[in-house]
């Protein structure tokens, strides 16, 4: 399961899990920068990773291919 929010200048999109196994995940999307966030219990504060819009296009674009080394051409 998973919920999309829009406001004025950023998408945030929340990956529940539904076993409840773990905590959720976090997309934050703005213009020029994505972030990913995790609650941590254990330190009680989010674990935070961010990225460009880019890098995390590549991600994505990386989900549906083989195993191997990628160079992608931006536009």
């Amino acid at each position: 399961m998973f919920t999309i929010e829009m406001d004025h200048d950023e998408v945030g999109i929340t990956i529940l899990d539904q076993d409840g196994n773990y905590e959720d995940v976090q997309f934050i999307v703005y213009d020029d920068i994505v972030c990913i966030r995790q609650w941590n219990e254990e330190e009680e504060e989010f674990s935070m990773i961010a990225m460009s819009p880019d890098m995390f296009d590549e991600f994505r674009q990386a989900l549906d291919l083989p195993s191997g080394a990628y160079m992608m051409k931006r536009k």
